[in-house]
């Protein structure tokens, strides 16, 4: 992690939901959209049909992981307010029950007994104190961290939407404007969604606390074996299905 001495560090536990499906978004639509792409570019070497199944898997995966990111987001915010409503009841029914818990982890963590008893007797004269304590220490859970379900689907759709128009952008271009040759439209969206992995790769080290060059690498590197792989599948089915075949 690159930083100078004496520097006040900033934590982002707070926003790594955020960040995640972000990531998640563009990566998916530069790489699994400009996966579909390409394998359709080795299949075809048709600059319109390149375009339309890129559009499609845009179109279909923003709907897809959108919806998927808020059910799964869902449906974890259920899990974790079942927990809480539990942890509730416990400290209203059994609250000396409760109390030895807390006992016992501050005795784990190396105080004496009477001063983990003095702990657990001051937090539990304040109900929601003692609730967040029994979540963090004996669940593991943190609620105020997590996003709402509806902005992370809508994140998650919006950075695919864009991850994904980028590999398409050059086919456009080349079917619209005519200004590029099929490989060289290609070529374009390799290297657009290279450098955009970079790009991507650079900024998460402000959140991962990775060297920049290694977060860019990383980036490039997952990408590169899923466009290369995908269009040289292309290819191999162009062999054993004829175009003229398809509808």
């Amino acid at each position: 992690m690159e930083e100078e001495k004496g520097e006040e560090l900033t934590h982002y536990i707070h926003q790594a939901d955020v960040f995640r499906t972000k990531v998640f978004g563009i990566q998916d639509g530069l790489i699994g959209v400009g996966a579909i792409v390409l394998g359709a570019a080795g299949f075809s070497h048709d600059a319109i049909a390149v375009l339309i199944a890129g559009l499609i898997a845009t179109i279909g995966q923003a709907f897809s992981m959108g919806i998927g990111e808020y059910i799964s987001t869902r449906v974890r915010m259920q899990v974790i307010q079942n927990e809480i409503r539990k942890e509730k009841y416990q400290l209203e029914k059994f609250p000396e029950m409760e109390k030895q818990e807390l006992i016992d982890f501050y005795m784990k963590k190396g105080f004496s007994k009477d001063v983990s008893e003095k702990i657990a007797e001051y937090l539990l004269k304040n109900k929601n104190v003692a609730l967040e304590e029994m979540l963090m220490h004996e669940l593991k859970v943190f609620p105020e961290e997590f996003e709402s379900p509806v902005k992370l689907g809508f994140l998650m759709s919006l950075y695919l939407i864009i991850g994904g128009l980028i590999p398409i952008f050059p086919f456009a271009i080349s079917v619209y404007l005519q200004q590029f040759q099929f490989n060289y439209a290609l070529i374009t969206s390799i290297l657009l969604v290279i450098l955009t992995l970079g790009i991507f790769g650079i900024l998460g080290t402000k959140y991962t606390g990775l060297r920049k060059y290694r977060g860019a690498f990383e980036q490039i590197g997952t990408g590169m074996i899923a466009l290369i792989g995908s269009y040289i599948a292309g290819m191999l089915l162009a062999h054993f299905i004829s175009v003229s075949y398809l509808p």
